[in-house]
């Protein structure tokens, strides 16, 4: 693997946001973050047990935690696959115990984005795994479904859109995410998230300088939180990447 091809992968895993409270702008507002959070003050023992209790009483709370506990064993499954690939018997154990819970909370709530958010998102990690090119074909259109079932339940919501477009990059089909990354920002031109992504496609393209500008955007527009930490780092690397390089980017468009 050649040093700056490793280097735009590495800016990549990034991309993918799930229904998470770390993947959104400022404070938590719905009453879905107001639960993940006070779930997440409990420790683990008492919160598996809190979950569990409260999935059997009424909406949408049963919602919420049904899904609060498929992001649990989505985490897992992502801590597997940092250390043995998304391929690996554990990782895809933790990915089939999330898909299950994902199902069931979006069964309580046909609208629940967040849920289908997730699913789609696990649907990409999958076509992730080593197999045929049906096979890959199949998982990511199983994801572009579920990222279109959220948008259509919410048009706006930021992370079902960023995602769509992540994916899209991925299949080289540059337009088509640029337009994703767009209508995210026509609607909120601070949005840290689709700043991101879009440096993400013009680093890929190697057009660092504009990749620069949006992730400084990024970092503007979300100075503590992860997705600006991200942007610092990228912003650093491919600095570094250009000193090595003969710029050829001023005549590059996209």
């Amino acid at each position: 693997m050649r040093g700056s091809n490793a280097v735009l992968i590495l800016m990549i895993v990034a991309v993918s946001c799930l229904g998470l409270i770390g993947c959104k702008d400022g404070v938590p507002q719905s009453d879905l973050d107001q639960f993940i959070l006070r779930m997440n003050d409990l420790d683990s023992a008492t919160q598996a047990d809190s979950l569990r209790t409260i999935a059997a009483e009424g909406m949408p709370r049963a919602a919420y935690a049904t899904y609060m506990t498929g992001n649990n064993f989505y985490v897992v499954a992502g801590d597997s696959a940092r250390a043995l690939g998304w391929g690996s018997t554990q990782a895809n154990a933790m990915l089939d115990s999330a898909e299950v819970y994902f199902n069931a909370a979006v069964a309580m709530d046909s609208s629940f984005v967040e849920a289908l958010v997730n699913l789609g998102s696990l649907w990409d990690d999958r076509s992730e795994q080593l197999s045929s090119r049906e096979d890959r074909d199949e998982k990511v259109a199983q994801a572009e479904f579920f990222y279109q079932l959220a948008l259509k339940a919410a048009p706006l919501d930021e992370k079902a859109r960023c995602n769509l477009g992540s994916l899209y990059l991925r299949q080289r089909r540059t337009m088509d995410a640029k337009a994703e990354f767009q209508k995210v920002l026509d609607n909120n031109p601070r949005s840290s998230l689709a700043h991101y992504n879009m440096a993400i496609m013009f680093a890929e393209a190697k057009i660092y300088r504009e990749a620069i500008a949006e992730w400084e955007l990024a970092v503007k527009n979300d100075l503590d939180g992860d997705i600006g930490e991200l942007s610092r780092d990228n912003i650093d690397i491919v600095k570094d990447l250009m000193k090595t390089q003969v710029p050829h980017d001023s005549k590059k468009k996209i």
